[in-house]
């Protein structure tokens, strides 16, 4: 590997780490509300322009990335589970020009299992990060106001 491409890395894995910490202080100590606006937009899994004006050399930066995340986020010294994960990996994204979307999801509670709720990224229709048992969770939907629905959603 060249001393630039080594170069190119550290700086990758330092913002990856700094974004991770930075998203754990902020799921930990401060509250949701004041911080919501960070996660973006926050969806269900499934819309037709999902890859809407992304290049596959996007796509495979995305992937990359998130695998980078991952792999950061279950080596640091601080718990950095599946939504710092998500976030991280969609703030580095996001300064990259890399569109992307968190779905929240939850499964049913089984006995003293904290892991009830679970993050993913997506970008496009590639998970990017909490890909591994994100098929255990539905997903929540995004409630759409009566304007922003279609014709044949109204009731």
């Amino acid at each position: 590997m060249s001393p630039s491409r080594r170069f190119q890395r550290l700086i990758l894995f330092t913002e990856i780490t700094l974004s991770l910490a930075w998203a754990r202080v902020l799921v930990r100590f401060v509250s949701f509300r004041r911080w919501r606006g960070l996660l973006g937009p926050i969806d269900g899994e499934g819309h037709a322009q999902d890859g809407a004006g992304l290049s596959l050399a996007m796509l495979e930066q995305a992937s990359d990335i998130g695998r980078q995340v991952e792999r950061v986020g279950s080596r640091v010294w601080f718990e950095a589970l599946c939504l710092p994960r998500a976030m991280a990996a969609r703030w580095v994204l996001a300064r990259r020009g890399i569109p992307s979307r968190t779905v929240i999801g939850t499964r049913p509670a089984q006995g003293d299992d904290p892991h009830r709720f679970h993050a993913w990224l997506m970008v496009g229709d590639r998970v990017v990060t909490g890909g591994a048992v994100k098929d255990d969770h539905l997903a929540f939907a995004r409630r759409l106001s009566p304007e922003a629905r279609g014709p044949h959603d109204r009731h």
